[in-house]
This record gives C-alpha cells, sequence and structure tokens, in this order.
C-alpha cells in the first residue's frame, strides 16, 4: 500500500467529536444451550473509542459474545451495557450498531451505492439526506467512481470497504466486525489492516473485533482478550500478553514459546525468581504477581542469545543444536539443554556471510532475566 496520510488513504471523515465511541461493559454474561454452556460468566469493560481484539481458535466463545452483544444471541445470564445503559431487551435493529461481517453480506441484486445506503433506507431518511451520506461514505473508502457496479463486479478488497462504509454511514459510536478479512489472501488481507486501523483511528469509534489470528489482532487492537472454552483467559494490550503471558496456552497462542518446567522457586528478588527448573538447570526470571503452584519459565525465540554474546546473559548455558534452519531473514535453531525433555527455540537475525552451526554443535546460548517469565502451566 502507498504510503499516505490517514486523509488520503480513506477520503474525509466524520467529526470525532461527534462520533466518539461507546463504553461498553459486558456484566456477568452467560450463555447456555441446554446443558451446554458455550460462554461462561464474564465481565468485561471496553473502553470509549477503543479497538478492542477478541481472539481465540474455534469455539472459543468469542463470536458468541460479540452475538449477545449485537443482539443476535440473547444471553442466558447477565447484562450488557452501552454507556451504562443495559441493552439486553432493545432489539438488534435499534442498537445503532454498525457490523461487518467475514462474507460482507453485501446484497448482489444492489449497487454499491444501494448497499451503503441500505441502512439509512431502513432507519426512514430521506432521499437526499441518503444520497449525501454514500456519496460521503464513498469517498471515505475511496470508491466514489464504484457506486454503480455490483458487488460482484469488484475485488474482495473493495467490497470490504463497502461493507466498512455501509457500517459507517449511519456514525454509529460502536462497530463490531466478525473476522472480516477471513476471506482475503495474505497480502490483501495486510493492506486491508492498514485500512481499518486508519479508519477507526479517524472516524473513533469503538472497534470489537473478532479473529483467530493472533498476528492481526496484535497490529490492530489497542486491547485483546483471549479467550479459550467459553472462558477469558487473559486481557492486555498485545505488548503486555506477548512479553507477560499468564498461562502456557495465552504464551503458545500468541506465538512461539519455549517452556521450562519449573521444580522450586529457590529465592525471590523483588519482581525476580531465582528457580530451579525439573530437568536441574538453576535461573532467574520475571515472576508476575499472579503465579500459581505449578510453574514454567517461558522463553521467546528473538529473546535468546547465541554464541559469544550468550556468555554476557544473566543465564548462560552450554547446549548442544538439534536442527538448524534458514528462514527468509532468520536462522532458526532448536537447541538442547542438559537435563532437559525439550528443545529450547531460538531465533536470530540473518546477514551475509554467517553461517548456519551444524546439528551436533555445541553451542553457547543465554538470556536476561527480564527476557524470561513465570507462568501457570497446564
Amino acid at each position: 500500500m502507498n504510503d499516505m496520510s490517514s486523509s488520503q488513504a480513506l477520503g474525509t471523515f466524520p467529526d470525532t467529536s461527534r462520533t466518539r465511541g461507546a463504553r461498553v461493559e459486558f456484566d456477568r454474561v452467560s450463555k447456555d444451550y441446554g446443558e451446554l454452556t458455550v460462554l461462561h460468566e464474564t465481565s468485561l469493560t471496553i473502553e470509549a473509542g477503543e479497538f478492542f481484539a477478541l481472539i481465540g481458535p474455534s469455539g472459543s466463545g468469542k463470536s458468541t459474545l460479540l452475538g449477545v452483544l449485537a443482539g443476535f444471541v440473547p444471553p442466558s445470564y447477565g447484562a450488557v451495557k452501552v454507556d451504562g445503559t443495559d441493552i439486553v431487551a432493545v432489539p438488534p435493529y435499534r442498537r445503532n450498531i454498525g457490523m461487518v461481517f467475514q462474507n460482507y453480506a453485501l446484497f448482489p441484486h444492489m449497487s454499491v451505492a444501494e448497499n451503503i445506503g441500505f441502512p439509512l433506507k431502513m432507519r426512514g431518511c430521506g432521499k437526499g439526506e441518503i444520497a449525501e451520506r454514500v456519496k460521503k461514505a464513498l469517498a471515505m473508502v475511496r470508491l466514489e467512481a464504484l457506486g454503480e457496479r455490483r458487488p460482484a463486479q469488484l475485488s474482495g478488497g473493495q467490497q470490504q470497504r463497502v461493507a466498512l462504509a455501509r457500517a459507517a454511514v449511519y456514525d454509529p459510536r460502536l462497530l463490531l466486525m466478525d473476522e472480516p478479512l477471513g476471506a482475503l489472501d495474505k497480502n490483501l488481507r495486510e493492506e486491508m489492516q492498514d485500512e481499518i486501523k486508519r479508519f477507526q483511528r479517524a472516524f473513533g469509534a469503538t472497534v470489537i473485533y473478532v479473529t483467530h489470528d493472533q498476528q492481526e489482532a496484535a497490529f490492530l487492537a489497542d486491547r485483546l482478550a483471549v479467550m479459550r472454552g467459553g472462558m477469558l483467559e487473559q486481557i492486555g494490550t498485545p505488548r503486555q500478553l506477548y512479553e507477560m503471558p499468564g498461562t502456557h496456552f495465552v504464551a503458545s497462542f500468541l506465538g512461539e514459546a519455549s517452556l521450562l518446567p519449573v521444580a522450586e522457586i529457590v529465592e525471590r528478588h523483588g519482581r525476580e525468581v531465582t528457580v530451579r527448573t525439573q530437568g536441574g538447570l538453576v535461573l532467574r526470571a520475571l515472576a508476575p504477581s499472579r503465579v500459581s503452584e505449578r510453574r514454567a519459565v517461558c522463553l521467546r525465540p528473538e529473546n535468546i542469545a547465541i554464541g559469544a554474546s550468550a556468555r554476557e546473559r544473566d543465564n548462560h548455558f552450554l547446549g548442544v543444536v538439534e536442527e538448524a534452519v534458514f528462514t527468509t531473514g532468520t536462522l532458526r535453531y532448536r537447541v538442547r539443554l542438559p537435563g532437559t525433555d525439550g528443545a529450547l527455540t531460538v531465533r536470530v537475525p540473518s546477514h551475509p556471510g554467517i553461517e548456519l552451526l551444524p546439528p551436533g554443535a555445541s553451542v553457547d546460548i543465554g538470556w536476561d532475566a527480564t527476557m524470561a517469565v513465570t507462568i501457570a502451566e497446564e
């Protein structure tokens, strides 16, 4: 995508002081289907103007939670408040919430302009107002010349822009997006991520975004919630959850991680602990305030040094290379430490002249205490 300002990329936006986002509160919301609980009691607050992502595997409850907010799924228990008002009894069409779906949900028999104007028509707006708002919405997503086309005549990215324009045409303070980029190829997904982020920042609405793609969520969201089994596993900024995951599941879901099971905590030093692993290694790591009795040390592959520089780290060991692979711009190793059942994954930048260490080679690896964190092991 060309490097351009928000206004150049997406046209003229509404006055964000007028279209401030809405504050959303889920208060002990749950959903049962007979004896099956698909959403356990959940409480969550999303601030006005926030871009909030719900992520997790299929069946984790994220789409159910979104459906409860939209009004498509009646909760079995609990309240859903928008700006302090419980909306559980309010029908979906009166909630003034914009929706963007994975399949875009565009009417094939309508033109682009008619699709965008449809929500305004349903709200009883006059033809003149509809025409003016549709014109602005088309400019906002850079589709001014395509208003008379049918959805089938557009590319996937253009259809996605139409769906965005339709969701925003009546200036809702809350936009819900359910896997909106799932049907696009990788390059187009990345381009549309840029557009959605600029769109939200300029438009000013609160966005709640459902995806199973953790990289997409990390790029877009101010905060995100990892869901599992119908429950919230952990909430925080993308960086907080990546650097300080609370559980094995969160650590693994948000990226590659190596885990060293802990046998005992030897000593505490403020936010740091010295631990002995089940393999007998003694090392230092960060310890968050919430630490269960069953623990492991979590290491991200880019935080582990390899070679001579590893000897300067807080934790330094001699390991054996099990696997060495070149990927684009990166050397990736699997290194086994003495007494451990598994190998650590190490990832270092590659540049011309660096040779891969062969399997079987002895190598120094190390990491600072601040680069490792104790987590709850499952």
